[in-house]
């Protein structure tokens, strides 16, 4: 497996522990609605990631294209409001872990 299906896989578990592991410290998540930046310690402590609380549901996950430092994927998400994308995601990687994620996303009905 490669490091975009174990963070795919990690966030779906919400497995906080893989995820910690898998992002760098220096971690950044540009929001690409807002353009806003996010760390690391503030999306894993999103309620999302939270027992019990609604799921994303992920569709037809693929990795588009992955080395040692960039991963680009691909899925289809339902949120718990009912809203739907088609994401992709560029991942920057250094040293094996995430260093920065972006996302474009196209809302679906």
């Amino acid at each position: 497996m490669g490091l975009m299906k174990d963070l795919h896989d990690a966030f779906k578990a919400k497995d906080l522990e893989t995820l910690d592991k898998l992002m760098a410290d220096d971690f950044v998540f540009v929001r690409h609605q807002s353009g806003t930046e996010v760390t690391k310690a503030e999306m894993l402590g999103w309620d999302w990631f939270k027992p019990g609380a609604p799921t994303v549901i992920t569709k037809d996950f693929r990795v588009i294209y992955e080395n040692d430092e960039i991963g680009i994927a691909h899925e289809f998400n339902e949120y718990p409001d009912g809203s739907k994308e088609a994401l992709m995601g560029v991942h920057t990687i250094r040293d094996g872990q995430v260093t920065r994620l972006e996302t474009g996303a196209t809302p679906l009905k």
